[in-house]
């Protein structure tokens, strides 16, 4: 599987595989030296696995993207990785361009996740009632058009599918993003989706 998947990102234009690891142990290291714009992690690996390895690294450095490369979405130990500080997720059995895509929106600060996990980490943190209100009322400043977008994230739609349902380009759909990430205070797509499942606007 790991060789399988460098041979996809190496032959993706502009992209560099940096370097490939059995394990997390000394991930915090290895980021350090390689700097890379994104790390693709399992969950299962031995000696040193992917949530130890997760929890170490976001610990020295909490701005590293990581997406969670897994088999079963429903897996609580992909939940357990996002609350540490995954970016995302994407499933094995994914096609390359669907990889290719995940990997893309997290390096350009989105955050592919399922409303299946939202729904999750929603039951692990319920948010107060206040916190519930104050969300309402900030999905109320969004557009008509980012509430449409915004709708669509909570659906599982990824940035292409969501360019396609509205008929415009990807760029415009991330721009549209980033303006909710503002208008939001958010940071992430998890963050906005969970927002919106809280409020229960969309």
């Amino acid at each position: 599987m790991q060789q399988s998947l460098c041979e996809v990102l190496q032959g993706e234009n502009g992209f560099t595989v940096a370097g490939t690891y059995e394990n997390a142990a000394n991930i915090d290291e290895l980021y350090r030296i390689l700097q890379p714009d994104i790390l693709i992690m399992d969950i299962d690996m031995p000696d040193v696995n992917g949530l130890e390895g997760l929890e170490r690294l976001k610990q020295v450095y909490p701005d590293a993207k990581v997406l969670i490369f897994t088999v079963f979405e429903e897996n609580d130990k992909v939940l357990n990785a996002i609350c540490l500080g995954a970016n995302g997720y994407i499933l094995k059995s994914s096609s390359p361009e669907k990889i290719i895509e995940a990997i893309k929106d997290v390096v350009n600060g989105g955050a592919p996740l399922t409303p299946a996990i939202a729904a999750k980490i929603l039951m692990h943190f319920p948010k107060p009632s206040a916190a519930a209100q104050k969300a309402e009322d900030d999905l109320h400043q969004l557009s008509e058009k980012e509430k449409e977008v915004l709708e669509l994230l909570v659906k599982g739609f990824s940035y292409k599918m969501i360019a396609a349902e509205l008929n415009k380009s990807v760029e415009t759909i991330r721009t549209q993003i980033r303006n909710i990430y503002r208008k939001l205070n958010v940071h992430s797509n998890a963050e906005a989706i969970i927002m919106a499942m809280n409020a229960k606007a969309v």
